[in-house]
């Protein structure tokens, strides 16, 4: 995602100097006139490459299994020593979902869940795995569950933010309010752990587009209140 994000700065940069270039190739002639002609075809084929780039990258990163769950992880965490309440089964959630069994985290969390069905963690973190696995037709459910026991959960609301705001039933006036809740709840430093500016900014326009890269440069995102 950061990768990504700076290669939408980069082509921001290689389009604004590209303009730039057009604008002052019409007010000059003889050599001048040349340099510019070539720094315009230069910058051109930047901006192209680095937006084939961005095309490639944001198409392999919805289809591509996620890492996480696709993979055998090394972990330090240790599963608990007896599964008898809820709080023993999402934390065996926890430790199954770190050493990338996936799927067997999410039966984990609906143990928990059938233990105590007010287990607000449960079902956050269940959805998250589900996420994960690209599951976001069950992953959504969940999240309106865990935010109707717990209001101001941040990382629920942050969660069923990104799947409004870039995955499922795509809704950015839905994620907008989500995202707005957990800048309300939450200080500078949460917010800047959280992203959720960032987050909040693309959804306001939606998306990447000619408005986000003008509001991007304006630094309208690093100031959200």
């Amino acid at each position: 995602m950061k990768l990504l994000f700076l290669l939408f700065v980069a082509a921001g940069i290689a389009f604004i100097v590209y303009i730039s270039t057009y604008l002052l190739s019409l007010k000059t002639t003889g050599k001048k006139k040349k340099f510019y002609k070539n720094l315009l075809i230069i910058s051109f084929s930047v901006f192209v490459v680095l937006l084939g780039i961005i095309v490639f990258g944001v198409y392999s990163s919805s289809v591509q299994s996620d890492l996480q769950c696709s993979s055998t992880h090394k972990t330090t965490t240790r599963p608990p020593l007896s599964l008898k309440t809820a709080q023993d089964y999402f934390l065996l959630g926890n430790y199954d979902y770190d050493r990338g069994n996936c799927r067997q985290a999410v039966l984990d969390y609906s143990k928990s869940i059938e233990i105590d069905s007010s287990f607000t963690q449960s079902y956050n973190n269940r959805a998250y795995t589900s996420m994960r696995l690209r599951n976001f037709k069950d992953a959504l459910p969940d999240l309106d569950k865990a935010i109707q026991l717990n209001p101001n959960y941040i990382n629920a609301l942050m969660n069923r933010g990104d799947i409004h705001n870039y995955y499922y039933q795509i809704d950015r006036q839905s994620a907008i309010a989500d995202y707005r809740r957990v800048i309300a709840l939450t200080d500078s430093d949460t917010r800047q752990q959280t992203s959720v500016c960032g987050h909040l900014f693309l959804a306001e326009h939606n998306g990447w587009n000619l408005g986000a890269f003008i509001g991007f440069f304006q630094g309208e995102f690093i100031t959200c209140k």
